[in-house]
């Protein structure tokens, strides 16, 4: 059994073009996350993953589920403002820590 503690997430965007591997240091702006599911599997051939909705369009948006660890993960959008993102067996579910979300 798996007990989830979901926290209300900010996705972030930067306007202006941020160095690689940094996030917005300037003014930035944001979207609201809505509607967070997690689907969790453990095993080295099974991925989780998570599904969210925005409150407007991304072109492009990026998911972290390990606070000490620098890999996102990409996710699709399938409808409208919702993304669904595989998380790959790089990280097992009981590494998982936080949802991060970049948007752009």
């Amino acid at each position: 059994m798996a007990i989830i503690t979901v926290y209300t997430s900010f996705a972030y965007a930067s306007s202006q073009s941020p160095v690689p591997g940094s996030e917005g240091t300037t003014t930035i702006s944001g979207w609201n996350v809505s509607g967070v599911q997690y689907r969790l599997e453990e095993g080295p051939s099974k991925n989780s993953t998570v599904e969210f909705d925005l409150d407007a369009p991304a072109d492009m948006v990026k998911i972290s589920v390990k606070s000490s660890s620098a890999l996102f993960f990409n996710c699709v959008n399938t409808r409208g403002t919702h993304w669904y993102c595989v998380i790959g067996p790089e990280v097992g579910i009981s590494e998982f820590d936080e949802l991060r979300i970049i948007a752009k």
